[in-house]
């Protein structure tokens, strides 16, 4: 188990909320890069953000990034809008506001918005103020990385962990030790499962190199230590 400090742990949702921009139903690499950016921009009432003044300091801003995003989804490397529930019913002949009128028309509109009403306050998720429960883990194992850096170095888990993480899975190219069910997720998801990995992409559209801003982080690390 690791302690992880309030600015790492803020950066997930404020990737989620990326991923929304886009109509993404997972947290990839790339959202979570993304949420790193975002929080940097506005740290009030989080504390300072080292790994997104370095992103910066080298060029890979919040709105770079996210032309780059769009880019990549151009170029096919990631997924564009995917459909919400209702488009994905509606490939199937079956119109949900069809369905709502026929209930309506069946039971009454007050039954009908108790019935919604019921189903909307429901907990959706077994641990309570987990709002990222249940969200496809597609960054699953530059978390782990993460981890990994800040267990290494005795520290909390922070966003310069995070960055390390981000940097240490993009070495590897895409498919690189997936297990069969990572290979069928990333299919439903419409996520290539081979290939360049986002953040190498990211970077290097920059003029950089992994190995370069993985050193300015860990010399950023030595530094506040």
């Amino acid at each position: 188990m690791v302690d992880t400090t309030e600015q790492a742990g803020v950066v997930p949702h404020l990737g989620r909320q990326e991923a929304e921009r886009w109509q993404h139903h997972y947290l990839g690499p790339e959202h979570l890069l993304l949420g790193l950016l975002r929080h940097g921009d506005d740290p009030v009432g989080h504390g300072d953000n080292p790994a997104a003044r370095l992103l910066r300091a080298k060029g890979l801003d919040l709105e770079t990034v996210r032309a780059e995003v769009d880019r990549l989804i151009a170029q096919g490397v990631l997924p564009g809008p995917q459909p919400s529930d209702a488009e994905l019913l509606a490939t199937l002949g079956i119109d949900l506001e069809a369905v709502e009128r026929r209930l309506k028309e069946t039971f009454g509109w007050q039954a009908y918005y108790d019935a919604a009403q019921r189903v909307r306050l429901r907990p959706t998720h077994a641990v309570p103020h987990a709002p990222l429960a249940g969200t496809p883990l597609v960054c699953w194992r530059a978390l782990r990385f993460a981890c990994d850096e800040a267990v290494a170095r005795g520290q909390e888990l922070g966003p310069e962990h995070l960055l390390l993480g981000l940097l240490r899975d993009a070495q590897d190219p895409l498919g690189t030790g997936l297990y069969p069910q990572d290979r069928r997720l990333r299919g439903l998801l419409g996520l290539p499962d081979h290939g360049p990995h986002p953040i190498k992409l990211l970077v290097e559209a920059r003029g950089l190199t992994l190995e370069r801003l993985r050193a300015a982080v860990l010399n950023e690390l030595d530094t506040n230590r």
